[in-house]
């Protein structure tokens, strides 16, 4: 079984973020990973400036910073 390396992660959520708002949930579905995990993947990527996030109603949806499309 092939390991997919965190970069991969990294990679595919920044992917994925560039074309649409997406809640945690909907991340972990697309990418495979457990919800817990996938939430601590996008604090981090948020951390280090290369997402955006805000709340609707009681989901955080996360999209990639203006800064990081442009990169």
């Amino acid at each position: 079984m092939k390991t997919v390396t965190e970069n991969a992660f990294e990679k595919r959520i920044l992917d994925l973020l560039s074309k649409k708002l997406m809640s945690v949930s909907e991340v972990a579905r697309k990418i495979g990973m457990r919800r817990d995990i996938t939430a601590g993947y996008l604090e981090a990527l948020k951390n280090q400036g290369k997402l955006d996030f805000s709340k609707v109603g009681r989901s955080y949806v996360y999209k990639t910073t203006e800064r990081w499309k442009n990169d």
